[in-house]
């Protein structure tokens, strides 16, 4: 069966026959002027019950828009109580939110990045469209921004003229050393501190380990770049932050040695756990000016260029051997504290 009618379309079905049924009472005497009587007659009951059922939809119509009018009312009643109710946390969380919009402008911060991975498409656009200057601060540059990706590219901005800088650690430092026993397993932590290396016939496990690996390939690599060999220098300091400066904006990581209980054991780098921050320059915008001044410091206070780096390389083993020597004590003490619950291997007294 074919599905009745709705209200509404009933309507303006009755409203067509209405308005037929007056225009033929209207129009039928002048044109046909022996119209029967009887034809009158059914042509007025006809309107009269068609207006009828026009004046019972409508008044559905009315009734079906009160009801909808009484939902609506009850809803938003209900919506403006729960307005009410909330209106105090809600202001404050408006309240905190304009604050912290307001702080981040006049601090110049204009993005938040979760890790290092979610910027390397900022990072990488910036440095192709870079016009004045592209300083780089990092252990290695191996941690999902890699130097092997950039050195092209950097390259042809050194030939354009631009002001390019890059920061790596030497690997062949204390800091160094201590960052690789965060980063290792119990079991190749184990393994440095035990290492006899008074034997002339020893392995050295350090030079096995992923930071000194990521620092000897980024120096194989810059040979093959003489242009940008020449724009590196290598610190000794403890490091603080990876950093990205191209022209006027900024992107800053913090370094930590915490690492989060949901990181997968399988990474182990620490330089890549807290947020990226971009600051652009402003002229009150003390973020941006302050580690412009950290890099710059860094880069004044950094003696060692590529050269010395490779003489430095060439004498590894003995420079390796020196670190541990001096500073056995605190080394033993950073193995005991952070890895003698997880394996049970003796320290090896020399």
């Amino acid at each position: 069966m074919s599905e009745r009618p709705r209200p509404f379309a009933r309507m303006l079905i009755a409203c067509l026959f209405f308005i037929s049924a007056v225009s033929l009472n209207i129009l039928l005497p002048r044109y046909w002027h022996n119209t029967p009587e009887i034809v009158k007659h059914l042509l007025l009951v006809f309107s009269a019950i068609m207006c009828v059922h026009i004046m019972e939809y409508a008044y559905l119509w009315w009734e079906i828009f009160g009801h909808i009018r009484n939902i609506l009312k009850e809803t938003l009643q209900a919506t403006h109580q729960l307005i009410d109710d909330n209106r105090s946390s809600l202001e404050k969380s408006l309240q905190t939110t304009n604050q912290l919009i307001g702080t981040a402008s006049n601090c110049g911060l204009t993005n938040i990045y979760c890790s290092r991975k979610d910027v390397k498409g900022d990072i990488y656009d910036a440095i192709e469209n870079a016009e004045k200057r592209v300083w780089l601060l990092g252990i290695t540059l191996s941690e999902n921004v890699h130097l092997d990706e950039l050195l092209p590219t950097l390259n042809e901005k050194i030939t354009s003229g631009l002001d390019v800088k890059i920061l790596l650690l030497d690997a062949l430092q204390d800091p160094a050393v201590f960052r690789t026993l965060l980063e290792s397993t119990a079991h190749e932590a184990a393994k440095l501190i035990n290492t006899d290396r008074s034997n002339t016939q020893f392995t050295e496990p350090f030079f096995h380990q992923r930071l000194y690996s990521d620092f000897t390939h980024a120096c194989d690599r810059l040979r093959s770049y003489p242009n940008v060999g020449t724009a590196v220098r290598f610190y000794t300091h403890t490091p603080t932050c990876w950093m990205m400066v191209v022209d006027n904006t900024t992107h800053f990581q913090p370094y930590t040695f915490g690492r989060s209980a949901s990181k997968h054991p399988v990474s182990l780098c620490i330089g890549d756990n807290m947020p990226v921050f971009k600051f652009q320059m402003q002229p009150k915008g003390k973020p941006f000016e302050i580690l412009e001044d950290h890099f710059l410091k860094l880069w004044k206070t950094s003696n060692l260029d590529l050269s010395n780096i490779e003489t430095r390389i060439a004498s590894r083993n003995t420079i390796i051997k020196n670190i541990f020597d001096s500073h056995s004590s605190w080394f033993k003490h950073v193995y005991e504290v952070l890895y003698t619950t997880e394996v049970n291997m003796p320290i090896t007294k020399h």
